[in-house]
């Protein structure tokens, strides 16, 4: 049965839910972060997707949109080699072997239901092996440059397991990305310095 996921319905229940440790964070390598849920869904396209949240040791807990494209191959026919690469690392590191599903209740900080526009429950369809699991998280910010405006959003660079000594060498040279539209921008004399706008966008 083919799996229907709708970004907007996820993007309100984020803000339904938001409080003071939410949203972007800083380049680097969160140790001992919990992967608080892995949503399955579908790029605009038609590849499978995973979209997940992380919460830190700390507590700052994020989204991080379309983090993994699991097919071998995009929409296009081309191979997807890093991205599935990618998705093999975190797989193995989080415990998935297999692409089981629960649905998964989106609650409020005051604990009632998030709801969809129409009053219904949100409900995710999420990874079941991986709920909960434990990990080192390398957590890029990447700045790009849409609609005359400064964007930045967070990428998983990689993920690790707890403790792993290659993370803490990733977290001694992990810096933050520049998208090519951002690049041009610096390019032609553009300033990073004017006001910058969070915008989560579907690329593929």
């Amino acid at each position: 049965m083919e799996l229907i996921f709708n970004l907007q319905e996820v993007e309100e229940a984020v803000e339904a839910t938001e409080g003071g440790s939410f949203g972007l964070i800083d380049t680097g390598v969160y140790k001992n972060s919990t992967i608080v849920r892995a949503v399955l869904g579908k790029t605009k396209k038609g590849n499978n997707k995973l979209d997940v949240t992380v919460r830190t040791e700390d507590g700052h807990e994020l989204t991080i949109y379309q983090a993994f494209v699991i097919d071998t191959k995009w929409a296009s026919g081309a191979d997807n080699k890093y991205g599935y690469g990618a998705w093999l690392r975190f797989a193995k590191v989080t415990g998935i072997k297999s692409l089981a599903t629960f649905q998964d209740s989106i609650m409020k900080d005051d604990g009632t239901p998030a709801k969809k526009k129409d009053g219904t429950p949100l409900v995710l369809t999420c990874l079941k092996d991986c709920h909960g699991a434990k990990a080192d998280v390398a957590i890029q910010k990447v700045f790009g440059y849409y609609n005359n405006e400064v964007t930045e959003k967070n990428e998983i660079y990689d993920v690790y397991a707890v403790g792993s000594e290659k993370s803490d060498k990733v977290a001694l040279r992990l810096k933050d990305k520049e998208d090519k539209d951002f690049k041009a921008y610096k390019a032609s004399g553009g300033s990073t310095e004017q006001a910058s706008t969070e915008e989560e966008e579907e690329l593929i």
